[in-house]
């Protein structure tokens, strides 16, 4: 437990953003909760935040302010919230460190009250596929395990009911490594998935990005373990003072059929994590039995999700693929003749590699792009494919309907229809999981 960060009574808190989702909320209501006096101040129109303000009405000393943020809000404070997707370099934070205003996120607040065992997971894609699997696999050998961090549930509310001997799994975003990497913070196991770069709009170059996913290995000691995927072995980019081990697909060939490659690989991950954790309990536990356990293992929503099977056509929605090496991972996951749908709100994410996958993936048999981005990529593909002889079919479509009518006019039976976008949805739609979700409509509209 990290004492400095216990909130004590009276202690002045300025929350950067409330917003929609569990964890800002979650780090208000424990410092309102532990005496803390909060002001949350948010840019949005408080008629859009309506449910998160009526959420904490139980919680006392908490007042809002909503507007353009006002500096002496965070100069002023002895303690500043702010959400992981904040940059780091607004002004207000800036001025506040001038002051020695100390600034935590709520990963950082539930670190420093939880007493228990941490597995680590991060990477640039399968984050929350792995963290999934290994708290289905632990789940289902008994072992207690809570899951949180970036895939969406706060753990601060149950944090004083975690003992020494408990597990916690945490699935944590470049953003959240960003401000964690401040401090210290040692990992009993720490996963990486992969490693692209991304999110450079918000890192603004790669090396930031780079050094937030280091972090996550830099601070264990030699009682840990450390968990890289095989091609990693030998960079000196990636070492750790723990225990060291790799994983490859291999292990996860007995998985259904049906499963990507992908989601094999980070099977394989799930099972490294997980035979640790036996041994430390002292269970034996062999990967026959893992393979089982798993075999009921159902993809997270919009991550490679079997979205429907008409007239022989397989339908997969990835619409979480919001970068360039997401889409890729999802291409050469393809096991049959498949037909993409790409394309979406415009990135800074380099798309060299992307436009060398899609030339060269003999299974694509047809490219239908959307969006600003999906020009940009049609006109990349169509130009560089125009002395080819065996150019595969692509079309450009303004909007994701009509771009999965032609997929499937086009189509034939024993091929797969793939969502994966290769960027995030905002040209059209409010969020990934919105934009899946249209997929499935529009899919269920088809005859």
């Amino acid at each position: 437990m990290n004492k400095t960060l216990l909130i004590k009574p009276g202690t002045k808190v300025t929350a950067m953003g409330l917003g929609q989702f569990g964890g800002q909320i979650a780090a208000i209501r424990h410092c309102a909760l532990a005496g803390a006096e909060v002001l949350v101040t948010d840019l949005s129109a408080p008629e859009l935040l309506a449910d998160s303000v009526a959420s904490l009405h139980d919680c006392p000393n908490v007042s809002f302010r909503f507007g353009p943020h006002q500096i002496n809000d965070f100069v002023n404070a002895d303690l500043i919230i702010v959400s992981p997707a904040v940059k780091p370099n607004h002004v207000c934070l800036q001025e506040a460190e001038k002051k020695e205003v100390s600034i935590v996120t709520e990963i950082e607040l539930f670190l420093a009250n939880c007493l228990g065992k941490i597995i680590a997971v991060s990477g640039t894609v399968g984050k929350s596929t792995t963290v999934s699997m290994i708290a289905h696999l632990l789940h289902h050998l008994g072992i207690e395990a809570r899951l949180g961090g970036n895939i969406g549930k706060s753990l601060l509310p149950v944090v004083n009911d975690i003992s020494e001997d408990d597990w916690t799994i945490l699935e944590l975003s470049s953003f959240q490594l960003h401000w964690l990497s401040r401090g210290r913070y040692s990992f009993d196991i720490a996963v990486l998935t992969n490693y692209f770069p991304h999110h450079l709009d918000w890192h603004d170059e790669e090396q930031s990005y780079l050094q937030c996913k280091q972090s996550l290995f830099r601070d264990q000691n030699e009682t840990q373990l450390a968990i890289f995927p095989v091609e990693f072995k030998g960079n000196n980019n990636w070492q750790s003072k723990a225990k060291t081990i790799y994983f490859a697909g291999g292990d996860s060939t007995k998985l259904p059929l049906k499963w990507p490659a992908l989601h094999k690989r980070n099977a394989a991950a799930a099972f490294a994590v997980v035979k640790r954790v036996c041994d430390l309990k002292g269970v034996r536990i062999h990967t026959d039995k893992l393979v089982y356990l798993l075999a009921d293992f159902h993809n997270l929503p919009h991550r490679m999700e079997f979205i429907a099977l008409k007239k022989g056509r397989e339908f997969i929605n990835d619409s979480k693929a919001t970068s360039p090496q997401s889409t890729i991972a999802a291409i050469r996951s393809l096991n049959q003749p498949a037909w993409l749908i790409i394309g979406g709100a415009p990135i800074l994410d380099d798309q060299e590699e992307l436009i060398t996958t899609l030339k060269s993936t003999s299974l694509l048999r047809g490219i239908a792009s959307v969006g600003p981005t999906g020009k940009q990529l049609f006109q990349r593909i169509t130009a560089d494919s125009s002395q080819q002889k065996n150019k595969i079919p692509c079309n450009y479509f303004q909007t994701l309907q009509p771009a999965v009518e032609w997929c499937w006019e086009n189509s034939k039976s024993n091929e797969t229809i793939l969502l994966s976008p290769a960027c995030p949805s905002y040209d059209e739609f409010r969020n990934y999981e919105q934009r899946g979700n249209k997929f499935a409509e529009y899919v269920q509209e088809l005859k």
